[in-house]
């Protein structure tokens, strides 16, 4: 077996005085990194991602050199816009930094080489730490794929799969000897004595007294069974996967107990996101996927006890394209009981925010859509008559998002809509 054979390292910035207020911008949109997978034919089995993400640096080396002496030539003559230059630069950025889920390829000694498909980003951070023989607790929210990933782990390792929930007994671990003297076995002794990787799901929903007996297994290396003592198997990996990170119940997962801190050092801690560009590659309905995840951001920016998790985006999509209405496929996919007032708050909060004109006169844009704007950015301006003369008002954003409508230069009216900017989803 392998040993720490996935790593992922990050790019070394570019360090140009001249360039660095560009080289910030793209650098804050454009999280760039590359994996390194040792062993494997991960970079020529997948040449299709490989010449993506290449054409993908390429550009933005295009955008950092060529972009940035234009700017450069302007700022010298004193001409154009720099604002408009940079805002057109942001949105090319933005445009570029969405690339396909991780489709991942790994091999194991001489073994034949193993196409996972398409995996969550996070996947071959979890598999270096299982290839180094430490135990992990991944946490994250319901759906996130931990269970899956945990699968995919055993997969890429070539070892069996053993999977246990939350458990109320010692018993549930260590198995026991019935009445008739036969020793009844359990998951967790067939991995740890056999070899093979073993999901704890739901450790902060287990009773601590029976994680304790789990705690001196990981921490001795063998364990007492009622039958024998057991050494640890070579191959023996871990997962403990958790909704939160331990210390007793949150807001959100109300039935989660306190673990004893002596068995939650006995784990690497990793905490497991949801991945939003698998989500929308699993679901197949980008429109439908965008609204799931737009609802998410608002719900946790606001503190919702509500859980929205891709499953919403992967099961309402098969129900609309079985012909469920939108209307059902909301109340049970989304909603899921929660109380009107909050569903409507929610809803308000998320539509797009309308931008009125003041007076009448002829509209200006300034932007289109797909802009990403601030509150503070002007997004066209307003020309009208003032006794007799011509004058112009300035219309700022008020928001910030993405521009999804946008007048043409045409005649309006007062508190005429003119734009509207999508605030949540961005």
């Amino acid at each position: 077996m392998s040993s720490g054979n996935i790593k992922i390292t990050n790019k070394q910035r570019l360090n140009n005085g001249m360039e660095q207020n560009v080289v910030d911008i793209v650098y804050k949109l454009v999280p760039t990194f590359e994996i390194d997978v040792e062993d494997t034919k991960w970079e020529s089995a997948d040449e299709s991602i490989k010449e993506e993400i290449t054409a993908l640096d390429n550009k933005i080396e295009d955008v950092l050199e060529n972009k940035i002496m234009e700017i450069d030539k302007r700022l010298g003559d004193n001409q154009g816009n720099l604002s408009d230059e940079i805002k057109a630069i942001k949105k090319e950025i933005e445009d570029l930094k969405v690339r396909k889920p991780l489709d991942l390829i790994v091999k194991l000694d001489n073994s034949k080489p193993q196409d996972l498909g398409k995996q969550h980003i996070q996947l071959p951070t979890l598999l270096q730490i299982l290839a180094n023989k430490l135990n992990v607790y991944i946490v994250g929210p319901a759906g996130a794929g931990k269970t899956y990933a945990a699968i995919q782990c055993a997969k890429a390792l070539e070892v069996e799969f053993y999977f246990t929930g939350a458990v109320a007994s010692e018993f549930k671990l260590t198995g026991f000897i019935d009445a008739h003297g036969k020793i009844v076995s359990t998951e967790f002794r067939k991995a740890f004595e056999n070899g093979g990787l073993f999901l704890f799901d739901e450790i902060d929903a287990s009773y601590p007294q029976a994680v304790l007996a789990f705690n001196a297994a990981l921490s001795n290396d063998y364990m007492d069974f009622p039958d024998k003592k057991v050494s640890r198997h070579k191959n023996f990996y871990c997962i403990a996967a958790a909704n939160t990170y331990g210390q007793g119940a949150d807001r959100q997962y109300v039935g989660r107990n306190q673990l004893d801190a002596a068995s939650l050092d006995r784990f690497v801690f990793l905490d497991w996101k949801y991945d939003e560009n698998l989500e929308r590659e699993l679901a197949g309905n980008q429109d439908w996927s965008d609204y799931v995840q737009k609802i998410r951001r608002y719900i946790e920016a606001q503190r919702i006890r509500h859980v929205v998790s891709p499953r919403a985006s992967i099961y309402g999509a098969k129900l609309l394209a079985n012909g469920i209405s939108r209307e059902i496929v909301e109340q049970t996919i989304l909603w899921k009981g929660l109380d009107e007032a909050t569903k409507t708050k929610i809803l308000e909060n998320i539509a797009p925010k309308k931008i009125q004109v003041s007076k009448d006169g002829t509209f200006i844009p300034r932007v289109k859509v797909g802009d990403k704007v601030t509150k503070e950015d002007i997004i066209g301006e307003i020309e009208y008559n003032y006794y007799g003369r011509t004058s112009t008002n300035e219309i700022n954003a008020q928001f910030n998002g993405t521009i999804i409508l946008i007048s043409d230069r045409k005649e309006v009216k007062e508190n005429d809509v003119i734009a509207e900017i999508d605030c949540y989803g961005n």
